[in-house]
């Protein structure tokens, strides 16, 4: 069985599992035990994610390497659970 965390692509992958790990290791337990993530584990991700980009802002308030990569991870992860897919029932 393919769970959410193998649905990100491989690039965007790690990160998501290391913020995950080290923010809300209970979600990630979670979205490796589940096909698709419910709409509260998906808020869930975009707060951890959220959250994560926050703090790799530079000066500027543009992100720094780090940032953009969480945030492109945010994105891909988003892409493939989109809000709309997950209040839909199973087909």
């Amino acid at each position: 069985m393919r769970n959410v965390i193998d649905e990100v692509p491989g690039k965007f992958r790690a990160v998501l599992v290391q913020l995950l790990r080290e923010r809300d290791p209970g979600l990630l337990a979670a979205l490796q035990a589940r096909e698709r993530p419910t709409p509260d584990q998906q808020e869930a991700v975009i707060d951890v994610m959220s959250g994560a980009f926050t703090e790799h802002l530079g000066a500027d308030y543009e992100p720094t390497a780090r940032g953009v990569l969480i945030d492109d991870a945010l994105g891909a992860f988003l892409a493939r659970w989109p809000a709309e897919e997950l209040d839909e029932p199973r087909r």
